[in-house]
């Protein structure tokens, strides 16, 4: 045993000499000045001294950061403050080594309560802080995963009863739902979610109750935020009892992705619909160029006053319309671009009122009170033809079986500030407003949301690009779309259009067939569609021209070769069968006659015949069908060209 000091313990406290010495953990007896009195050989393990090198010594083997607490102790407990002090702090050991200890130190007093000396005891902790810091470490890296993984968690408390509550969101997963754990904690399911949606996840909650083990699967939810698509894995946590007292959920939100697939699809379709548009563009618009061909050349061939000239003129226009909607096609296919001019839009709907009338339901009552002259609107007459059918189409169908009236009106609007409505940003300045209504079923909020989705569709078969492409036509024309609608008390739509300062064109449709003028010139007729051919060389030698006829490339070459000095131009079709292709055509009739006249016409776009024809040198060209006055105007300018 250490020899005592003498402000030491004293002899007489043998039992308290025992317990100091023999104890488990270290004590110090410490003078009121710092000094170290007494030593049990625990508190010196703990540092790693011997007693002979802290004995009678003012060593303190507190570590600096923690020296300030310890000096306060002592002095409330001098001070009469506190009547013990407990802390946990650090020593510095000989080797250098940190250790976790927790303090308690004590001021002993004689009988006159006057200081006599600190007893100091410490318990080594390091063990227990350590464990406590590595699991703070877990629980922090835990928590920062859970913050931040970019996947959807949450956490479910799962009652006695079989109910769910929210116990955890994740952030991820509250931006996906909607809502934040704070608003919807210790709530019930079906407290916070719709029914329908309430239903369709505790449905899979309880499966994953059923089958006590993972389960993922996909799900569609009609949220709040709008309708999410996730990837679910669902994890069973049982408590001691092994009771799955909590549903852990890990989501992958796949909205986003699902967004995606849909454009994807829809693009595919688009491109579907060009490829099946260029495909039967050529033979399509050859038949209804031939119809419109053989039309016109009834309607020169009978009286001008006869019966039978209002219903030429009705085929006339149906064919045109008809080559329309084919371009229309090729044009959302991208195969195609539309061709803008200055329109007046009350005319062009006039214009339409025959196939307005024939197209909609017998129970409708089509009223149209369009204004007289107003501004032009600088746009494409097929686009705002078909925009004009689709609106009147879908008015048609909402009315049904019931007796209902699509109203039709065009006046004039001053756009300022630029709000068009529907959150359109317009440039200021004057547009034509052509407002299409209906009396009809109307619509719920839920297909108001949609009717702009591509592919959308109410009907009961058949899916098409519908008001998707409506907006779209507008949008490229600079203009907005508008609606309100209510279930029961039918449909608005506005259509806003800029006017332009240019003058209209005069409408086709209402000029005649053309009068008879003679012309000088030879034209050979290159055209594999029989009936075309046939009926446009008949109405050119009614003009005046001399025409010579050949329905394949060969043919034209032979022609070329035999009676090319007689031709003053050909009028060549792109799209030839096997044999000689439109462009050996075109060279060969370049290499007899360099810069011999030729007018390329195609049921495909002009982008297409620069493509074929590049390096060519290509200046003419007229899209099937055309009108024969169109025809003829192009052949006397070419003809009359140096």
């Amino acid at each position: 045993m250490v020899k005592q000091n003498k402000a030491a313990l004293h002899p007489g406290e043998g039992l308290f000499q025992a317990i100091f010495f023999q104890a488990a953990v270290g004590i110090a007896q410490i003078a009121l000045d710092g000094k170290l009195l007494l030593l049990n050989d625990q508190f010196c393990e703990l540092l790693g001294y011997t007693q002979s090198e802290l004995y009678d010594t003012y060593f303190d083997a507190t570590h600096p950061d923690d020296l300030e607490a310890c000096h306060d102790g002592r002095r409330r407990l001098l001070a009469g403050e506190i009547s013990s002090h407990s802390m946990e702090k650090r020593l510095v050991c000989k080797s250098g080594a940190i250790l976790w200890v927790r303090r308690f130190l004590s001021l002993v007093r004689d009988q006159d309560n006057s200081p006599q000396y600190y007893i100091s005891v410490v318990e080594d902790i390091t063990e227990k802080v350590v464990a406590e810091e590595a699991l703070r470490q877990s629980e922090l890296w835990t928590k920062q995963v859970f913050e931040n993984i970019p996947e959807c968690i949450f956490v479910l408390d799962v009652t006695l009863d079989g109910r769910f509550k929210f116990a955890a969101l994740n952030p991820a997963e509250e931006k996906a739902v909607g809502f934040t754990i704070a608003e919807v904690s210790g709530k019930f399911i079906e407290d916070v979610l719709s029914e329908e949606v309430s239903k369709k996840v505790t449905a899979n909650y309880r499966r994953c109750l059923e089958v006590g083990s993972l389960i993922s699967y996909e799900d569609e939810l009609n949220l709040e935020v709008g309708r999410r698509y996730f990837h679910t894995n669902l994890i069973p946590l049982r408590n001691s009892e092994g009771r799955i007292h909590r549903i852990a959920g890990c989501c992958t939100d796949l909205t986003e992705v699902k967004h995606t697939q849909q454009q994807a699809l829809a693009s595919q379709k688009l491109e579907s619909i060009g490829v099946l548009a260029n495909g039967i563009a050529h033979d399509f618009n050859n038949l209804l160029g031939g119809i419109l061909a053989l039309s016109e050349l009834a309607m020169t061939d009978s009286p001008h006053t006869s019966p039978v000239q209002e219903q030429l003129r009705r085929i006339r226009t149906a064919s045109v319309r008809g080559a329309e909607i084919v371009r229309q096609l090729m044009i959302y296919g991208g195969k195609d671009s539309p061709d803008f001019e200055p329109v007046d839009v009350s005319l062009l709907v006039n214009e339409m009122l025959h196939l307005l009338k024939v197209s909609i339901s017998k129970h409708a009552i089509l009223r149209i009170e369009l204004q007289d002259n107003l501004p032009a609107v600088h746009a494409s007459p097929a686009q705002i033809r078909q925009v004009v059918m689709n609106l009147i189409t879908n008015a048609s169908e909402a009315i049904g079986e019931r007796q209902g009236v699509i109203h039709v009106t065009s006046t004039l609007v001053e756009i300022r500030g630029g709000d068009g409505g529907g959150g359109a940003n317009l440039a200021d300045g004057d547009y034509v407003q052509l407002e299409i209504s209906d009396t009809g079923s109307g619509m719920t909020p839920e297909i108001q949301a949609s009717i702009f989705d591509p592919f959308f569709t109410t009907k009961l078969a058949g899916r098409g690009l519908g008001l998707s492409v409506v907006r779209g036509i507008i949008r490229a024309h600079g203009g907005a779309i508008n609606f309100r609608s209510s279930p029961g008390l039918g449909t608005t739509f506005q259509i806003l259009l800029p006017c332009t300062e240019l003058t209209p064109k005069a409408s086709p449709m209402s000029a005649p067939a053309g009068t008879m003028q003679t012309r000088a010139g030879t034209i050979l007729v290159v055209e594999d569609e029989g009936m075309l051919r046939t009926a446009v060389s008949k109405l050119l030698r009614k003009r005046g021209y001399s025409i010579i006829e050949a329905n394949d490339g060969a043919s034209a070459l032979d022609l070329i070769r035999t009676k090319g000095d007689d031709v003053d131009l050909i009028l060549l079709d792109v799209t030839l069968p096997g044999g000689a292709s439109s462009r050996d055509v075109f060279d060969g009739a370049q290499r007899t006659r360099a810069g011999r006249k030729v007018i390329l016409t195609s049921a495909y776009g002009k982008e297409d015949i620069d493509t074929a024809f590049a390096g060519a040198g290509i200046e003419h060209f007229i899209r099937k069908p055309f009108l024969v006055a169109d025809l003829v105007a192009l052949i006397q300018h070419v003809l009359s060209a140096p």
